[in-house]
């Protein structure tokens, strides 16, 4: 081995790490803006989602081959174990629980403001949303959907089916059913709080 060899390869293993570092990372937004991602770019989402997961493990990969050949296995070991628990907690999360709470819990203020005026009856059957919750819905608007305000977060591009958060002023039966897509029902399976209502 030459002089130069030694730093060169550790400059590789460097970038692969870092490569790594970035898809995983990468990869972590990407499933928490699914949904928002989805919007904007319907199959773009899912393209973006698997360049993220190639790079990540491809970096992973490489980076563990380039420390294996320096002999460096204590290292290797903790990357293949680093990328192993991270690509694991990343495939087992239930990201859309994580994303809907999350957004709930953030923006609590403005969905509270927004149901009470839903039930003083100032809000017309389609209403725009303020800009801090216009990313909460596909069209930007609430709409009443019979005693229930409804946010459209995501609709299939055929509008055949489509999952959102709904407020009711009082708590829905089991039997309850409402339009979240112009060919698709959905009935609230999930309550976040304070009568708003995850809908699927």
């Amino acid at each position: 081995m030459s002089v130069v060899e030694g730093p060169r390869r550790a400059g590789r293993v460097r970038r692969w790490l870092i490569g790594a570092a970035t898809g995983w990372l990468a990869l972590l937004v990407g499933h928490y803006l699914a949904y928002p991602l989805s919007a904007v770019l319907p199959l773009g989402g899912l393209v973006v989602g698997a360049a993220c997961w190639v790079l990540a493990a491809g970096c992973s990969v490489a980076a563990l081959v380039a420390l294996l050949q320096r002999r460096a296995y204590v290292w290797a070991a903790v990357v293949l174990l680093a990328a192993a628990g991270v690509g694991g907690v990343l495939w087992t999360t239930d990201w859309e629980r994580v994303y809907v709470d999350s957004q709930f819990r953030l923006h609590r203020g403005g969905l509270d403001d927004l149901a009470a005026q839903h039930r003083a009856g100032t809000l017309p059957a389609d209403a725009r949303l303020p800009w801090q919750l216009g990313h909460l819905s596909v069209d930007g608007q609430s709409h009443r959907r019979g005693d229930a305000r409804y946010l459209p977060l995501w609709q299939d591009w055929r509008g055949e089916s489509g999952v959102g958060i709904a407020y009711f002023p009082t708590p829905p039966g089991p039997d309850t059913l409402i339009a979240t897509a112009p060919g698709d029902l959905g009935q609230p399976v999930r309550h976040l709080g304070d009568g708003w209502w995850w809908v699927a």
